[in-house]
């Protein structure tokens, strides 16, 4: 489960993050006095809130809107004015949204902060190691536009900690974060600042925290200039309070259905579908993919504890999705048994035949049982041995069937 930007920066406040003065706003009026309390002189920024990446480049449908995007620098209490009335009630496109955009239903006014280095932090749950991820880049106006889209063309670009399930930073990590951000930040500081993220983290059962940016003071102070926290369905039931911040207008259809069986969904842009128990290996397969050539359309994190229909229902949410035009399922099964896979597979192609070329490549548990399985089946679908080979072989399949 998503919230907004405001949402989270409220958590974050919670925890001692420091975070811009800001206020939530539904009507241009609503935006202007908000502006007003928040500071006599501005300058301030009017944050579209969607839930949904690149806001900043984004385009709305309305050209009253102009060419700007979703997250405008305002000097005057009239521009906060004026970009508030053309965001609200207007469809934001981004890269993640898909074309048909997200409505803009409220706006974010905040104080504008000056840095002098911004700085991508996430934290994520790798399924496959059972542990949690950091992920550290500087950003730059080079790579600002999509974190997605910088980890699969330039992924040497962004620094990787396996935390384990350490629920502290050590000295070590922190020496060699520095080391490799030239940062200005005050040491303390930044241990202090990754620490916080981790308690929220693990207090609420997240799957993904992101700030991205986040800012440098002159000072060496750290400030959440942005905030997403992604939470584990499957845990809400001890946040109810979290549970009440849900946004329904937010969900996608397809992101509803996976949600419904407990797996986590995101659409991006179009070309293949990507089938994964495992977060670092979703990123790591639509490098890959990128790098022979191919899109990412949409990919789908399978968990533990799952059933052949409900893989079965995983895998139809693919095959249905116009923008998919194959499909790579890459399965490392350790918990997730890779037959539950193969069953799954062969109920889809049973209700729905299949339609666009389809690989699969298994590693781990009841591999074998697996590849007979799909061997033995009668189906049109190819079988890897490893990530790059899977993808090659689903490359030349899509260019056949074009």
């Amino acid at each position: 489960m998503n919230i907004h930007e405001y949402q989270a920066k409220k958590i974050f406040k919670q925890f001692g993050i420091r975070v811009p003065d800001g206020l939530i706003a539904y009507t241009p009026n609503e935006a202007k006095a908000s502006a007003q309390k928040i500071s006599e002189t501005g300058p301030w920024v009017v944050k579209a809130q969607i839930q949904a990446g690149s806001r900043h480049i984004g385009k709305f449908s309305d050209k009253r809107a102009g060419k700007k995007g979703g997250i405008r620098l305002s000097k005057t209490i009239n521009e906060v004015y004026e970009n508030a009335d053309e965001m609200l009630e207007n469809l934001l496109v981004t890269n993640h949204t898909g074309a048909k955009g997200r409505l803009v239903s409220r706006v974010y006014v905040e104080e504008f902060i000056k840095t002098v280095q911004k700085i991508y932090f996430g934290l994520v749950v790798d399924w496959v190691s059972a542990s949690v991820m950091l992920l550290i880049t500087p950003i730059t106006e080079n790579n600002e536009d999509d974190i997605v889209k910088l980890a699969t063309q330039n992924p040497e670009s962004i620094l990787k900690i396996n935390l384990g399930l350490q629920k502290e930073i050590t000295a070590a990590q922190i020496k060699e974060i520095s080391q490799f951000l030239h940062t200005s930040a005050d040491v303390k500081e930044l241990k202090s600042f990754l620490n916080k993220m981790l308690k929220i983290f693990y207090h609420y059962d997240a799957t993904m925290l992101e700030i991205n940016p986040a800012g440098i003071g002159k000072d060496g102070t750290i400030w959440a200039l942005d905030a997403k926290i992604t939470f584990d369905a499957n845990a809400l039931y001890r946040h109810t309070d979290i549970l009440k911040l849900s946004d329904e207008a937010e969900i996608d259809e397809r992101e509803q259905t996976a949600s419904k069986y407990g797996f986590q969904y995101k659409e991006l842009e179009s070309g293949i579908g990507i089938i994964v128990n495992g977060d670092g290996l979703a990123l790591n397969i639509i490098a890959e993919a990128n790098k022979q050539g191919m899109n990412t359309a949409c990919f789908l994190n399978l968990k533990g504890g799952v059933d052949r229909d409900k893989i079965a229902a995983s895998i139809k949410l693919m095959m249905t999705n116009p923008k998919v035009d194959g499909i790579f399922i890459n399965i490392l099964g350790g918990f997730l048994r890779c037959n539950l896979i193969a069953d799954g597979i062969i109920s889809v192609a049973n209700d729905l035949g299949l339609n666009i070329p389809l690989v699969a490549r298994f590693e781990g548990t009841n591999k074998k049982e697996a590849t007979d399985i799909l061997q033995n089946s009668g189906l049109s679908l190819l079988l890897a041995e490893d990530t790059n080979a899977g993808l090659e072989m689903l490359k030349h399949a899509i260019e056949e069937d074009l």
